[in-house]
């Protein structure tokens, strides 16, 4: 056990360049108390136009007022889960993050490893109030997961709308609340600095899409919690951080990521719908093609999804694609990022539909027909 009951972080690997990532890792503890915030002493400035990212007094962002909104919907999530000791002995142990409610009858948003392999999970709300709620379903290759509360075991559900991350520009403001290393309630400011990336937690786990990246400080505990906009909607759900040694003597702080409403809003429909997402998929594992993955590697274009590995027997090697590949098409539709094509194939198609790729091999353009399947990559 480390200090202030701290269990170690879950080390990631960002796909190009390579990074030390952190998974926003949970606190373990027995703690219940859960700390609120103060009246806020700010005059309150003139309401934001409906609709529009804008500032208030002086120019700025009404910070201040989306906490106060948007608060009381996130809760602090509790999951006991078994771990095993120096002496190798099984113990009880508490995974600690932040989830945030999204429907008025008691459906709440988090991230899988919050909630993974948990015997039992309850959340403690803004007010203080310790409820049991039950594990809808979890995704591991987005990190998401919902839960759901029993409405007549709190006294008042609040909830927050999720919002368009596709509408939101680099450089926009965004607000994190959540509970870092047990503090409920906290709130943090920043902009979103990227859109559209992509993360491999590790050799043994599936790459992250779809990612917002922000310099909005995050910290472990925040996990599951909302990262927001000025209207107070959810535009991700906080999940990774960037930090600490980089290698070459270099230091990496205030590099957030969060889940985007993009993979979000579909994940939790299929989790609530069926337990599960039901995935179609070709049978590839990709990577991004860059300028330097290009020349290093010699391919024609420099963008693009590039095909590392093809599962024997699945569509795309039935179909006749192979590694070095570069995808570059479906159905017409452009695809320059893996987040591109894992979304597109999330909530644009099924099992069992048929489309077309077009590759790029040697400079030479080829397109194939296939029959999307569940298929792991």
């Amino acid at each position: 056990m480390r200090p202030n009951g701290m269990m170690p972080m879950r080390r990631l690997f960002v796909t190009n360049p390579l990074f030390a990532v952190l998974l926003l890792a949970a606190c373990s503890g027995s703690s219940t108390a859960v700390p609120t915030f103060g009246p806020s002493t700010m005059v309150d400035p003139p309401t934001p136009t409906p609709g529009a990212n804008v500032g208030s007094l002086a120019g700025l962002p009404d910070i201040a007022g989306v906490v106060e909104r948007v608060a009381p919907a996130v809760v602090q999530v509790l999951a006991t889960v078994e771990q095993t000791n120096v002496f190798g002995q099984t113990t009880d142990g508490r995974s600690r993050g932040s989830g945030v409610f999204f429907t008025d009858d008691g459906y709440l948003l988090t991230n899988n490893h919050v909630v993974e392999d948990a015997s039992r999970v309850e959340i403690a709300t803004f007010d203080r109030e310790r409820v049991p709620v039950e594990v809808v379903g979890t995704d591991p290759d987005t990190d998401l997961a919902v839960l759901k509360v029993d409405p007549n075991d709190l006294e008042e559900i609040v909830s927050v709308p999720l919002g368009d991350t596709d509408a939101m520009r680099i450089g926009d403001w965004v607000i994190a609340i959540g509970s870092p290393l047990g503090f409920a309630g906290s709130g943090t400011v920043g902009v979103i600095s990227a859109k559209g990336r992509t993360l491999l937690v590790d050799q043994s786990s599936p790459q992250l899409h779809d990612l917002v990246q922000t310099d909005a400080v995050i910290n472990p505990g925040n996990s599951g919690g909302p990262l927001l906009n000025l209207e107070g909607e959810v535009i991700g759900i906080n999940t990774a951080i960037i930090r600490g040694n980089i290698g070459n003597n270099q230091q990496a702080e205030g590099i957030g990521f969060a889940i985007s409403m993009g993979t979000a809003i579909p994940v939790s429909d299929q989790l609530i719908d069926h337990g599960e997402v039901i995935r179609p998929r070709i049978g590839v594992s990709i990577i991004n093609v860059t300028p330097a993955e290009a020349d290093e590697r010699g391919l024609s274009v420099d963008e693009g999804v590039l095909v590392q590995f093809v599962v024997d027997g699945g569509p795309a090697s039935n179909a006749g694609i192979e590694v070095n590949d570069v995808i570059v098409q479906v159905d017409g539709k452009p695809v320059a990022t893996t987040s591109a094509l894992v979304r597109l194939f999330l909530t644009d198609y099924a099992i069992g539909d048929t489309v077309t790729v077009t590759i790029v091999r040697a400079a030479v353009t080829l397109t194939f027909e296939m029959v999307l399947a569940k298929v792991e990559p």
